[in-house]
């Protein structure tokens, strides 16, 4: 969750102070580093887990501030949605039966965190991206009203000079502006965490970044956003969008992202990492604290709090941490890439791979960054995200599927790994045969979304299928079955709800033809024959909804209406709200006596409800 108690920076002399605050930290560490006064084992494993609270429709439930304190459990926090929860999970020994210990964990914290949130007509889900949240869950109003959270996101904005804008082009494409950085809200992660010896810190972090992509493409989890089919796991390019403070004027200038892969190799140390954000971004925030160096000769462990604080406003995917306790203090890599869900089980897998990967790194491989380009594990990253377990990898000069590469390189790789830490035999066979099932089949969460989704929709709007699909969802996850053993949905029915349940936007058509002023009256005509379409709407030049024309309107005589224009022939229908009632939606249009009504946020045109789109609901 990062850093709560943060403050805006006011004038020059509290910025200096400041940045003298972090050169202190600065220092202080290479101190402990040089000395060894870091904790010189690699021996715990932690985990953060990411959680969407969902109503009985499966829509987003904004209800964490009531949930929390009803939970009343230490490893419960809030997130930056009132739809989302974290849970920190408690570090264990790398060792034995840790694995099964951390599913055994979650297990408990599920099952507390469902208990309360029945009582709010809610329930845990576990996904890369809900697919039922929309547009106006993004507002204001939805973000957990905490100053961290308000100070970064106005800040950000600021230091952008406009709104934040998110375009991404998967099988459909997604392009919006909007406020706030309540779009990263929409993201839910699985962070595993491994302690790190400080002297094999440069190798761990360099190998991080090198099996990222492949182990990204077993787990990918997050292929749909409002209804769109974008990356195998969208959450890589919305996380990075939605928090993008680069300037489009700035076109030659190569600046970097806030959440970023990374640029070059770890060189000879790993406070390298803080030194690079604290170059490329400017410092937002800060937070009082006493002298790390002062700390150090009391004999105290440093906190490091500036720098980390610093840190925490950039999102690297593979992040180093530094935490203490215990008279000590010690170096994690964070693993921040993978997705929440499908099922716990399918998440401790994932946990288990990379960790497995991590330690069964070979010793031919220990200098491998010194001759391989940081390009080719930053490519391999980004296509995975965009593909899954249809990419093509570079592996050491060489191409290799997904499937290859894994089941015959990297499965082997993490089996040793795992032996050689002592982790219990049954529960290393148990967790990569999983991995092993996910990649033959070719069976991912984002894979089963995607067939799933495709199904739905040839009977109902994207809306009513992502809702549909969502409980599908929940409704396995349950039995935490691995989701290459899922069953696809055998039914395009599945799941009617009463029409008294349903909104204007679960039923409304939005993949809509639109006409502006300069339309001729006749090819309106044509347009509407062409298509078989009774409505035709029409938007003036910024996209502002003016009216509609209809069929009636155009009749077969063109002469008769040669000098109409197609603003004589507009007509105003029937507005409602997306969030309206369908028996309220009926009840209008039986009032207006019309066979159709226009869905409408602030002007702009956002779908068509007919009475087509009413028959049929039970």
């Amino acid at each position: 969750m990062g850093e709560l108690n943060i403050q805006e920076i006011g004038n020059r002399n509290e910025r200096n102070q400041f940045f003298d605050q972090i050169l202190d930290d600065l220092q202080a560490f290479e101190i402990m580093l040089r000395e060894g006064m870091i904790d010189p084992h690699s021996n715990h494993i932690g985990a953060e887990q990411e959680i969407c609270l969902l109503d009985d429709l499966g829509h987003p439930s904004a209800v964490a501030e009531k949930l929390i304190p009803q939970i009343n459990d230490r490893r419960y926090t809030y997130e930056l949605a009132l739809f989302n929860l974290e849970a920190n999970l408690d570090p264990k020994l790398l060792r034995g039966s840790c694995f099964k210990e951390t599913e055994q964990e979650l297990a408990s914290l599920m099952q507390s965190g469902n208990l309360s949130a029945a009582d709010h007509g809610s329930r845990l889900l576990l996904c890369g991206i809900l697919p039922t949240i929309r547009f106006r869950h993004l507002d204001f109003k939805f973000m957990t009203p905490l100053s961290r959270y308000t100070v970064i996101s106005n800040l950000l904005r600021q230091h952008r000079g406009r709104d934040f804008e998110v375009y991404l082009q998967g099988v459909d494409d997604f392009n919006v502006e909007f406020e706030t950085i309540l779009f990263e809200a929409c993201n839910t992660s699985w962070q595993c965490h491994l302690q790190i010896a400080p002297d094999d810190f440069v190798r761990m972090h360099n190998w991080s970044q090198m099996i990222a992509g492949p182990v990204l493409a077993t787990a990918v989890n997050s292929p749909l956003l409002f209804g769109r089919e974008l990356w195998a796991e969208t959450r890589i390019a919305l996380f990075k969008q939605s928090m993008d403070t680069r300037s489009t004027q700035n076109y030659m200038r190569k600046s970097r992202p806030r959440v970023f892969f990374g640029w070059k190799w770890l060189e000879e140390s790993p406070v390298e990492l803080w030194k690079m954000g604290l170059t490329r971004f400017p410092v937002l925030v800060k937070s009082d604290q006493p002298s790390s160096l002062g700390q150090l000769q009391n004999g105290e462990v440093p906190s490091l709090r500036s720098v980390r604080l610093h840190n925490g406003t950039t999102y690297t995917w593979n992040r180093m941490c530094y935490g203490r306790g215990g008279g000590t203090s010690h170096l994690r890599i964070e693993c921040r890439y993978l997705p929440a869900g499908p099922t716990m089980i399918d998440e401790i897998a994932n946990f288990a791979f990379w960790v497995g990967l991590m330690q069964g790194m070979p010793e031919e491989k220990n200098d491998f960054w010194k001759t391989e380009d940081f390009k080719v594990a930053k490519s391999n990253f980004i296509r995975a995200a965009r593909s899954g377990l249809e990419t093509v990898f570079n592996w050491f000069g060489e191409s290799y599927s997904a499937q290859r590469l894994i089941l015959e390189e990297l499965l082997p790789m993490a089996y040793d790994g795992l032996y050689k830490l002592q982790v219990d035999s049954e529960d290393i066979t148990r967790y990569l045969k999983i991995i092993e099932s996910r990649v033959s089949q070719n069976r991912t969460g984002a894979r089963w979304q995607v067939d799933a989704f495709r199904l739905l929709e040839k009977k109902h709007t994207p809306a009513r299928a992502v809702t549909i699909l969502t409980n599908e969802m929940w409704e396995r996850q349950q039995s935490n079955i691995p989701v290459a053993d899922w069953s696809m949905i055998k039914s395009l029915y599945t799941q009617s709800t009463k029409q008294s349940t349903l909104t204007a936007e679960d039923v409304m058509q939005t993949d809509l033809l639109t006409v502006d002023l300069s339309m001729s009256h006749k090819m309106a005509q044509h347009i509407m024959r062409w298509n078989k379409i009774h409505h035709l709407p029409v938007e003036d030049n910024g996209g502002k909804f003016i009216g509609c024309i209809v069929n009636e309107d155009l009749k077969d005589d063109p002469v008769s209406k040669s000098d109409a224009s197609i603003e004589d022939l507009v007509v105003q229908p029937v507005t409602v709200a997306p969030t309206l009632s369908l028996d309220q939606v009926e009840k209008l249009m039986k009032q207006h006596r019309v066979t159709y009504c226009a869905v409408v946020i602030d002007d702009r045109l956002q779908g068509i409800v007919t009475t087509t789109d009413l028959k049929g609901l039970t």
